[in-house]
């Protein structure tokens, strides 16, 4: 009997050695032994795959547009906004890009979450739009921003539609993802093709005429030089559309004096000088060269019958609500009854330019800012500057182009 409780206990000191003996030290740990799932990769934060737009009925996104935009980015930013709040019920918040100090041209680097419409200050912006050639437009994922933007304001508004249909056709309604690849782009038919080397007329006043700065320098003489256009500038100081009063070179009478032959586009442009004249305004009807629209129908109707390959396109006077006392009248008048008269005639030859939209054209002659910039003295509500042409000149240029290609029936 002690003989066997001896070996027990013998067997019992040396169980633990070799309980030891069958452990497995970290140095002699298999490959095999690790999960396989296990990755360096995995021990570390993980890498955003992309934009994280919207997430639970929230966004810490806002949109950012130049504090200075023509009406297509407005109009297609409020499309956006409504495409995800009627599909996400999240109402993105807009805002420009001012930032108070930053100068004309320098890049502003932001750390906000944000999707840039257009070219905007921010460095992001600036740097796809360098990346584009003329006529295109790209949708691009750029560091914690979405960049959206066009070569011009009008191909940035084709853009924004562009991530719009995205949008509305993503799969479910608690999350919008971009991914960093996210990446359009897209081209307009290239404008030089369809405006190269036309034959343009330009009736106007001093608008067309430049006033100080010359004919040389308007957006009329810009457009035709960069088309190598077949161009004549008839725009002279003071002139009014009607005869009202015969001491103004009245357009009515001297659109006689036009050259002839096989016109492509006539620009028709004036109203400024007949409200300062006091010009009557007149009805649709009217072929009375002594009102306003009566004198723009005479003109129509020759032109149409001299030119009858041309596009008409009606040119308003810009934007300023400064009003003449005899009639209460002001540019804004004399614009709507241009633009009226265009769409009462109801002739697909004939289209107005509606300048006197601040929204549209993305200037206000009433704001003094504006005038101090891009006109030739701060209290100049009617002449632009050199810089005032260039600036318009983009706006001018996309929508004869667009025009004129509807006109000729291209997509």
């Amino acid at each position: 009997m002690k003989k066997i409780t001896a070996l027990f206990l013998a067997l019992l000191m040396l169980l633990p050695m070799a309980l030891a003996c069958n452990e497995t030290t970290p140095e002699e740990t298999t490959e095999a032994e690790v999960p396989a799932e296990t990755t360096l990769e995995e021990t570390t934060a993980p890498v955003p795959s992309g934009l994280l737009l919207i997430s639970e009925g929230a966004t810490e996104y806002v949109i950012v547009r130049p504090s200075e935009c023509q009406s297509f980015i407005v109009d297609a930013m409020s499309e956006l906004r409504a495409a995800v709040k009627d599909k996400y019920g999240v109402n993105i918040t807009p805002k420009d890009d001012w930032v108070k100090g930053l100068n004309d041209g320098e890049a502003y680097d932001s750390a906000e979450l944000e999707i840039l419409i257009g070219d905007t200050n921010r460095r992001e912006s600036m740097d796809v739009l360098a990346t584009l050639q003329p006529g295109e437009y790209a949708v691009r994922v750029v560091g914690n921003k979405l960049v959206i933007v066009g070569t011009t304001d009008y191909l940035t508004g084709l853009a924004v539609e562009e991530f719009t249909k995205y949008v509305t056709e993503c799969e479910g309604t608690s999350e919008l993802t971009v991914d960093n690849d996210y990446s359009v782009l897209k081209s307009q038919e290239d404008f030089k093709n369809l405006l190269m080397g036309i034959t343009m007329y330009a009736m106007g006043d001093s608008y067309f005429g430049g006033s100080s700065l010359g004919k040389e320098g308007t957006w009329v003489n810009l457009l035709g030089g960069k088309y190598g256009m077949n161009f004549v500038n008839y725009g002279i100081g003071g002139s009014t559309m009607s005869d009202y009063v015969t001491t103004n070179n009245p357009m009515v009478v001297r659109y006689k004096a036009m050259a002839k032959g096989d016109a492509d586009i006539i620009l028709l442009e004036g109203g400024r000088n007949d409200r300062t004249k006091e010009v009557p305004i007149g009805d649709f009807e009217s072929r009375d060269s002594k009102t306003f629209m009566g004198s723009i129908n005479i003109m129509l109707d020759s032109m149409l019958k001299t030119y009858p390959n041309a596009l008409i396109i009606l040119v308003t006077p810009w934007h300023h609500t400064g009003k003449v006392a005899a009639t209460g009248l002001s540019n804004v008048d004399y614009a709507n009854a241009m633009r009226d008269l265009a769409e009462y005639r109801n002739d697909k030859r004939i289209v107005c330019l509606y300048a006197a939209d601040p929204d549209v054209v993305g200037f206000d002659m009433d704001d003094v800012r504006f005038r101090m910039k891009y006109c030739q003295e701060p209290n100049d509500v009617s002449h632009l500057n050199a810089e005032g042409m260039k600036y318009v000149l983009p706006f001018m240029e996309q929508f004869i182009a667009t025009e004129f290609a509807k006109f000729k029936g291209v997509n």
